[in-house]
């Protein structure tokens, strides 16, 4: 077992090199985005990805929604980044602060999380490998440095609830319950992996009590009755699956249209024009309802079509290495330069998942002694779903990088190494 005061070395090395690079990143994504006013304070309702608005009024009013087209939207955004920054702007506006108080607090939960689920974990380098994974590739380490979307917080918590699952800790269900609990109000893209993975969990895990063992099922339950229970109080209707956000059949517009094999993956779907009404919405649930049926109208009379961007979309989440999303129309998809990062990602990518695969098959009797490959499988499927039914980007695949290279790690830890006793 690491000594408390190697831990301590460890963790301010680690903690430091963290707090550096989210100056460094700051630094450089105000000059690209100017985000902060002269007085180096953040200006709020610039914050992108519909948070600006939202943030604004829930800082200065202590109300969770924003106005839109003169309609109060309570659930276009899930509360957790909402909720982290709110806390964090309280104690200080100031930009560089934000962004570096932000990652000390999300690396040092991932840092003693870890620690905390295989404290006795007795290889020094094997444990900083594993506290490193955010770190090692350039652009997943910028994907959880940022602060604004979402997806920088799944690459960290996503990582978490792998190692809670595969973990012999008798405190790992406490662990994975606080993680689906935190997943759920993150992202909706979560909610297939929330939803299923606790029962997976009851099934799988044979030799626990049941009392133990449904506390992830709980926990997730939970989470669902408390968004659900908050957006039926405010707008009359319970969110759930789809609906967990009241702009997401607004977002799949953009997947489900003729024109999405014209920009993916080279350029930003967001450049895709959406027919709108004439006239504006009554409610949030009207806007969700109106693309909800202009959506299924599409799939109705274009599935082929849907089916073939399916293809599209699969290519490029298993061996797309160039840059994507390019937020201009006049660039020529060949232009888009490589993501070196991408081509290291996408070869431990799919080599953790053929390693997997082939484990899960040579051993289909025993299933129940393969706990790594089976959770790892079931976490990239219920990953990937959303990301197929609408469309993944770079940054969205981060967080399951992030586990392949982990599942790697305890592979050849497993094959090669032994502890200790």
């Amino acid at each position: 077992m690491i000594s408390r005061k190697n831990l301590f070395i460890i963790y301010l090395f680690y903690i430091a090199f963290v707090s550096l690079s989210a100056f460094l990143f700051a630094f450089l994504f105000q000059e690209k985005f100017h985000v902060m006013d002269q007085n180096y304070n953040i200006i709020i309702e610039n914050l992108s990805f519909e948070f600006g608005g939202l943030i604004k009024n829930l800082f200065y009013a202590g109300n969770y929604y924003q106005i839109i087209n003169g309609i109060k939207f309570y659930l276009i955004k899930l509360p957790a980044i909402p909720l982290l920054l709110l806390f964090i702007f309280k104690i200080s506006l100031n930009y560089y602060f934000i962004v570096i108080f932000k990652n000390i607090i999300i690396f040092t939960l991932y840092f003693f999380f870890f620690y905390s689920l295989l404290k006795d974990f007795k290889n020094k380098i094997l444990f900083i490998a594993i506290i490193i994974i955010p770190l090692i590739v350039p652009y997943n380490f910028l994907v959880a440095l940022n602060y604004v979307y979402e997806d920088n917080l799944i690459a960290i918590f996503l990582p978490l609830l792998f190692l809670s699952l595969i973990s012999e800790n008798k405190k790992k269900f406490i662990f994975s319950s606080s993680i689906l609990f935190i997943l759920y109000f993150v992202k909706t893209s979560m909610f297939l992996l929330v939803f299923i993975i606790p029962f997976l969990i009851i099934f799988f895990e044979k030799k626990v009590k049941i009392f133990i063992k449904t506390l992830p099922l709980l926990s997730s339950i939970l989470a669902i009755f408390l968004w659900g229970y908050f957006g039926y109080s405010n707008t009359g209707r319970f969110p759930f699956g789809s609906t967990g956000a009241s702009n997401n059949s607004y977002v799949l517009s953009s997947v489900l249209n003729k024109e999405f094999k014209n920009y993916y993956p080279h350029k930003s779907t967001d450049l895709i024009s959406i027919s709108k009404p004439n006239n504006f919405f009554k409610s949030e649930w009207e806007f969700y309802d109106y693309y909800n049926i202009k959506n299924k109208n599409y799939l109705k009379y274009n599935f082929s079509s849907y089916i073939e961007d399916i293809v599209l979309k699969l290519n490029f989440i298993f061996f797309g290495i160039r840059v994507d999303g390019v937020n201009s129309d006049n660039l020529e998809s060949s232009n888009n330069p490589i993501r070196y990062s991408s081509i290291f990602s996408k070869f431990f990518f799919n080599l953790s998942i053929f390693i997997s695969l082939y484990v899960l098959a040579k051993n289909y009797k025993n299933i129940f002694n393969c706990k790594k490959e089976f959770y790892f499988v079931v976490i990239l499927i219920l990953n990937l779903i959303p990301h197929i039914v609408g469309w993944a980007t770079s940054k969205h695949l981060v967080a399951i990088s992030n586990v392949s290279l982990i599942y790697l790690i305890f592979f050849i830890k497993d094959k090669f190494y032994a502890d200790s006793k």
